[in-house]
């Protein structure tokens, strides 16, 4: 699914999902059932350093070199 290194990664509150950053600009969501990511990749303007899960597994929020959080909804 990357195309360059993954930086971070959080494991969603029900164990269902990975979410991983990388420095190809992008956050994806993967099933770990189908090992499969779900979805198109979420997208930056540069390299994903960090993602993190909310404890109510609703939403994602990554930051990178564009110097901007994003938050994501994982509903």
């Amino acid at each position: 699914g990357h195309t360059n290194a993954v930086m971070s990664l959080c494991l969603t509150p029900n164990e269902r999902y990975i979410v991983s950053a990388s420095y190809d600009c992008s956050v994806r969501i993967w099933d770990l059932k189908t090992n499969q990511a779900v979805g198109d990749p979420l997208l930056h303007d540069d390299k994903v350093l960090a993602v993190a899960m909310s404890p109510d597994g609703k939403g994602i929020a990554s930051a990178g070199l564009d110097k901007k959080v994003y938050l994501w909804s994982f509903e």
